[in-house]
């Protein structure tokens, strides 16, 4: 009988796979913050971070520096199948930041999923602005009112474009920000938006599996370790230890088998404290005629 055993490594599986999840949140979402910034006001140093973070390289003044120009200069969105626009953060000096915690966008949002409802201000049609993101880090309204472009990228109806984008989204990030200050409609400016709505977006988390595969040989773990069905002393609460002499009657028959209940993992060397407790859901006959395996799954 063998206490421990090693897992033959070559048999463990690593696997990482893309979860996609739906996120339904609200301006009281715990952890959901909505800031008005305003260049040169008390919120100078957020538009400064946002700036330096990811719009230096469409900045006028340092458009004309390599260091700010370069693709390592900031964290915008790279340029793979579509643009983003960046231009507006220095237009229109006055922008609202919506910030959204990793615990609900894992890895990122998902490109072409968010959607951002303005619960305080419909048209006079009962129509609530919204917006949406185009999958490549701009944000459009699909509902507004007022066009500044009409099809500034000769694609009809594209509401997406270098004029029309109100906004940028950086997935990894979780920040959608407004930078757009005209009118949405008649009477509602894109500045006052961003103070009572929801958020939809589709979440990215990668989950990686370790799959662990348990081999007990026939002639192997044949007993137990359980003190419950061990003989106890005469005069004494206690059991006796080890060896089947010491065994309860009905457990030593040559047809008795131990069932298994939990396999501890442990770290090479250090067998004091498992690293990986997996619960059998119910107890498994060990059998001494074929090898029994077990498949341990671990998700991180």
């Amino acid at each position: 009988m063998y206490v421990f055993g090693e897992i033959n490594k070559s048999s463990t599986i690593v696997e990482s796979n893309l979860v996609n999840f739906t996120q339904n949140l609200t301006t009281s979402s715990k952890g959901i913050q909505s800031v008005k910034i305003v260049s040169g006001s008390i919120n100078n140093n957020h538009w400064n971070s946002l700036n330096v973070m990811f719009y230096t390289s469409g900045s006028p003044v340092y458009g004309s520096e390599l260091k700010f120009t370069a693709p390592s200069s900031n964290l915008s969105i790279k340029p793979t199948r579509g643009e983003q626009f960046l231009t507006k953060y220095h237009g229109y000096p006055s922008s609202s930041l919506i910030v959204i915690p990793s615990q609900y966008y894992g890895e990122k949002i998902k490109e072409g999923s968010f959607k951002f409802i303005d619960l305080n201000n419909p048209d006079g049609s009962g129509n609530q602005p919204t917006i949406v993101d185009d999958g490549y880090g701009n944000l459009y309204s699909t509902n507004a009112h007022h066009s500044q472009s009409a099809n500034s990228l000769g694609i009809t109806g594209s509401r997406s474009s270098s004029l029309n984008y109100v906004g940028n989204l950086f997935y990894d990030k979780g920040l959608a920000i407004i930078t757009e200050t005209g009118s949405w409609s008649g009477s509602i400016d894109y500045t006052d938006l961003a103070t009572n709505y929801t958020l939809n977006f589709e979440a990215e988390h990668e989950i990686t599996t370790h799959e662990y595969n348990v081999t007990l040989l026939p002639q192997d773990y044949n007993l137990t370790m359980n003190y419950s069905i061990r003989n106890v002393l005469s005069g004494s609460s206690k059991p006796l230890t080890l060896g089947t002499s010491t065994l309860a009657s009905p457990f030593t028959g040559s047809d008795f088998q131990p069932y298994i209940t939990t396999i501890n993992l442990y770290q090479d060397g250090d067998y004091d404290t498992p690293v990986i407790q997996a619960t059998l859901p119910k107890p498994i006959k060990k059998s001494d005629k074929i090898n029994t395996r077990f498949k341990i799954k671990l998700d991180i």
